[in-house]
């Protein structure tokens, strides 16, 4: 699965991955500071678990916290946002 499908999945189906096909368009090719700086922390945290860099999931994490006021960890940020990594190689569009 390429990152931008990653980072614009929205579900799965069986083995294959749902990517909102608008979602992918307005985020592809973007880095992850325009991400954060655009709001889209959900595909932000996805670009940090598809690179599996703890950097960038900590800048994601230090990012969402000061926004909105919260407390949470790289360890949980992922689950707050429902993003799991997979190696799904189908994917359906919506």
């Amino acid at each position: 699965m390429t990152k931008n499908d990653f980072i614009s999945t929205i579900g799965y189906d069986g083995a294959a991955a749902v990517v909102d096909k608008e979602r992918r368009t307005k985020n592809g090719g973007k880095t992850l500071k325009e991400l954060l700086e655009a709001g889209a922390f959900r595909s932000a945290a996805a670009f940090a678990a598809y690179d599996d860099s703890q950097e960038e999931l900590q800048t994601v994490t230090d990012y969402y916290n000061k926004l909105a006021h919260a407390d949470y960890t790289t360890e949980n940020i992922l689950r707050v946002f429902g993003i799991t990594k997979t190696n799904s190689k189908k994917i359906i569009l919506l």
